[in-house]
C-alpha cells in the first residue's frame, strides 16, 4: 500500500504508511502523521549535532555548520538510562497525562518541550 500526503493540492510524499511515519520527507509530513517534538540543534561536525549539552550522532546529510531541526517521536524518548542508549539529556518534567495503555510525559529539555510515551504497567506507576 502507498499513501499520498497532500499539502495545498501538492503531493508532499508518496510512500508506505511505515515510511511516512518513520521517514517523513518534509516537516509538514512529520507533523501531519502524529505527535512530534521538534528540537533546534547545532551542527557539531560530520554526522553529529549538539543539543541540550550533548553531542548526538544523526543519520542523513547535514550542512557543514549552523542550526538544524531534529524531529523526535514520543515513543523514541525514554526516562532514565537504558542499555544501548548512548545519549542522556537532563530535563524537568512538566506534566504527565494518563491515556489508558500509554502514559505521555512532557519534559523541558535543552529549552524545548519533549514528549515521551511509556506503556502503562500496573506494577510500575509513572
Amino acid at each position: 500500500d502507498r499513501v499520498v500526503v497532500m499539502n495545498g493540492g501538492i503531493a508532499e510524499q508518496v510512500a508506505t504508511p511505515f515510511d511516512i511515519y518513520n521517514r517523513p520527507a518534509t516537516t509538514f509530513v512529520a507533523n501531519f502523521v502524529g505527535a512530534l517534538s521538534t528540537l533546534q540543534a547545532e551542527v557539531a561536525g560530520p554526522g553529529r549535532v549538539r543539543f541540550g549539552g550533548a553531542e548526538i550522532a544523526v543519520a542523513g546529510p547535514l550542512p557543514a555548520s549552523g542550526s538544524v531541526t531534529l524531529a523526535l517521536r514520543p515513543e523514541a524518548a525514554h526516562l532514565g538510562r537504558a542499555e544501548g542508549r548512548e545519549v542522556v539529556l537532563s530535563g524537568t518534567i512538566q506534566d504527565v497525562h494518563f491515556m489508558g495503555s500509554v502514559i505521555r510525559i512532557r519534559a523541558e529539555v535543552g529549552g524545548a518541550t519533549v514528549s515521551m510515551d511509556t506503556f502503562n504497567r500496573a506494577d510500575t506507576p509513572p
